[in-house]
């Protein structure tokens, strides 16, 4: 049988963050969605899972 876990405990764990190797902030993650002209001449859409923080966040917004 399972063992029962309070809300408490879930609460105490520690999220899921990696920091910043150049500016040591967190990284907050986003699905980034491009688009890219095919070979063909159509338009399609990629999404990429792209770590977002004070030093590229100009590159990524724009």
């Amino acid at each position: 049988m399972a063992k029962k876990q309070s809300f408490a405990d879930k609460s105490s764990k520690r999220a899921h963050t990696m920091t910043c190797p150049v500016c040591n902030e967190s990284k907050q993650f986003i699905k980034y969605i491009k688009a890219v002209k095919g070979e063909k001449g159509a338009w399609k859409f990629r999404a990429v899972n792209v770590g977002v923080c004070k030093c590229n966040s100009a590159e990524i917004y724009g």
